[in-house]
């Protein structure tokens, strides 16, 4: 007989059920070790009624954060604090229509201080975090006591149907080791009164004499990261760990031990461990990017997404990897290879027939000559990043390439330009061929749209925009429910990114005359149907706006273009931030009245 293990750790309060493979008879059960009882899950799940996100941030106070190591700041504090509230903070308090989103702070020394308990993201909490950039570190950093605060207050989260954000942020390893004992009774992390100094001036240590060495030392330690892990482990118990994402960040020496904060983070399926040394610009890209993680669970509380389950097999997020046309790239090093049989098919979406159309690979001169020096050995396929390196409302992004290979597969030369895959973040769309359909529609839609307005307007590169054409691969991976399964490539926007408009309808301050007029304009051209957009992308001097996910709003509110169509309601957010300019009359249109 086979045997599934089935485990839902909040709805089933942490119990692990063992049933027949058809899942409708159970066979045993037992209880997780120190799973807490969590309260019934609110009913109705998770809608657009439960809209609450709680950020709980930690962050550490220890004497070591005194120091004054940081370009630009006086203390390591102080670069922490404005980082935060300019980069995490602020951002959130800009966004309106995401629901209702309350933080707290932890700071963490020798004890933990709930300094502020569910506050909301607003401008006195913006200012706060501002004021914080002068507060005092003293003492040790002992991660114990912060995550026992952050798990009490935490408990109060487990009925509401709240997305949890957690962010745990230190400069160096835990201390809670130095005043434990070991396990025969002796204080092995503190000075030995009766045995002098080292030649670095500092007091020699207590010595276990029962233990050999320093084995007692490094159990301590190892105790101390055991429990660490246990206890975000717990938070996953309690809260239900597709509901919590966990970042740990690493802002100190770059020789310094991080390897807890690294476990902590995998304790969790939703996570991510950052190590930045002491650069305050490194720091406010990693929160720049967990703003934007921050942002779609608040736009999963609202929506896209809700209800739906998130997958556990692409949880880590890493960083962007670096490589060049024809890198070596090798199966398994941070990439999985599709070559030959397994990358089954590239397509791109026809509009004009309404059907997918096959698509021959990018040409390459590298790939001609291999074909010359290794005749019937060449296989074409793709390579594709093991872990995101970014994820919105919908859609997981990952690193990917056009590749060819002469050893079946083993390795691959990149070939064509730098690519990225888009792939559902939930579970009920794998497999789901209109998933990816709708997307390629849309986007193609949009490309064409683009091309009126720019017929239209025959203006110079400052008024043109294109939208990036998209193409889906179907690959044989294990992985998928059928053991097939499709991503969506497009090649990767190089520049800076911007996102003129966002999904909920608001227009960015900074929105160009160009972007803004372009989503009216387009409004205008298919007036019929009542449509508008919202885009995202790069410019330069040469292309223009070049642009990629679209979300079309269409006026029928029948979902027609995914998730993120808003309909009435998305149209009437956009044209209420919306000014005309002389580029819009210049088009010969005026703003709706509804």
């Amino acid at each position: 007989m086979a045997w599934n293990i089935y485990i839902d750790n909040f709805r089933l309060k942490g119990i692990v059920y063992v049933t027949d493979e058809t899942s409708r008879h159970e066979i045993t059960s037992w209880k997780m070790e120190d799973a807490l009882e969590a309260a019934p899950r609110p009913p109705g799940g998770f809608g657009f009624g439960d809209t609450t996100s709680h950020v709980v941030v930690i962050v550490d106070h220890s004497g070591s954060m005194r120091k004054d190591d940081v370009p630009g700041y006086t203390t390591r504090m102080a670069a922490v604090y404005d980082c935060l509230a300019r980069d995490l903070v602020e951002p959130q308090t800009k966004l309106g229509g995401l629901g209702k989103m309350e933080v707290s702070l932890i700071e963490m020394s020798d004890d933990a201080r709930l300094v502020l308990e569910r506050s909301a993201a607003d401008h006195t909490l913006l200012s706060y975090f501002k004021g914080c950039t002068s507060r005092y570190a003293r003492s040790h950093g002992n991660y114990l006591p912060a995550l026992d605060a952050a798990l009490e207050l935490l408990k109060g989260d487990a009925a509401r149907g709240n997305q949890l954000f957690i962010l745990f942020l230190s400069d160096g390893a835990p201390s809670d080791h130095v005043f434990m004992q070991c396990a025969h009774g002796y204080s092995v992390w503190q000075p030995d009164p009766h045995n002098g100094f080292l030649a670095n001036g500092r007091p020699r240590l207590q010595e276990c004499p029962i233990s050999k060495g320093n084995s007692c030392r490094a159990a301590l330690r190892k105790s101390v990261k055991d429990e660490c892990v246990k206890r975000i482990r717990r938070i996953g118990d309690l809260l239900g760990r597709d509901r919590v994402f966990m970042a740990t960040v690493a802002f100190g020496p770059p020789k310094e031990d991080f390897a807890v904060l690294q476990s902590m983070a995998k304790a969790l399926p939703r996570s991510v461990f950052q190590k930045l040394g002491l650069s305050a610009d490194c720091l406010r890209t990693a929160l720049t990017s967990l703003a934007s993680t921050l942002t779609s669970l608040r736009t999963d509380a609202v929506g896209a997404g809700a209800g739906l389950t998130l997958r556990t097999d692409i949880s880590k997020m890493t960083q962007r990897q670096s490589y060049e046309e024809r890198a070596l790239i090798r199966d398994g090093g941070g990439w999985d290879l599709y070559m030959g049989r397994r990358c089954v098919s590239k397509r791109k979406y026809d509009p004009a027939t309404g059907s997918y159309v096959d698509v021959p690979f990018v040409r390459s001169a590298l790939a001609v000559d291999l074909e010359r020096q290794y005749p019937g050995l060449v296989q074409r396929g793709i390579a594709h990043a093991a872990y995101k390196f970014a994820e919105g409302a919908e859609r997981v992004v990952f690193q990917c390439t056009e590749v060819v290979s002469v050893d079946a597969g083993a390795t691959g030369y990149s070939v064509g330009p730098r690519l990225v895959a888009k792939d559902t973040r939930h579970t009920e769309h794998l497999g789901c061929e209109k998933f990816h359909r709708t997307f390629c529609r849309t986007q193609g839609e949009a490309e064409e749209l683009a091309q009126l307005f720019n017929r239209r307007l025959r203006g110079g590169p400052d008024w043109q925009i294109r939208f990036l054409p998209c193409y889906v691969f179907t690959l044989l991976d294990k992985r998928y429910p059928t053991g097939k399964g499709d991503i969506l490539v497009e090649e990767e926007l190089e520049g800076v990114f911007t996102k003129w408009n966002d999904n909920a309808g608001r227009v960015a301050q900074s929105a160009t005359t160009a972007a803004r007029a372009d989503s009216m304009a387009l409004g205008a051209i298919v007036e019929d149907d009542d449509e508008e957009e919202d885009r995202e992308g790069v410019w330069n001097a040469v292309d223009g706006f070049t642009m990629t996910d679209p979300v079309i709003h269409h006026h029928s509110g029948s979902k027609k273009n995914g998730a993120t169509d808003k309909g009435m309601t998305g149209i009437r957010n956009f044209f209420a931030t919306h000014k005309c300019g002389p580029l819009c009359r210049r088009l010969g249109i005026e703003a709706p009245v509804f």
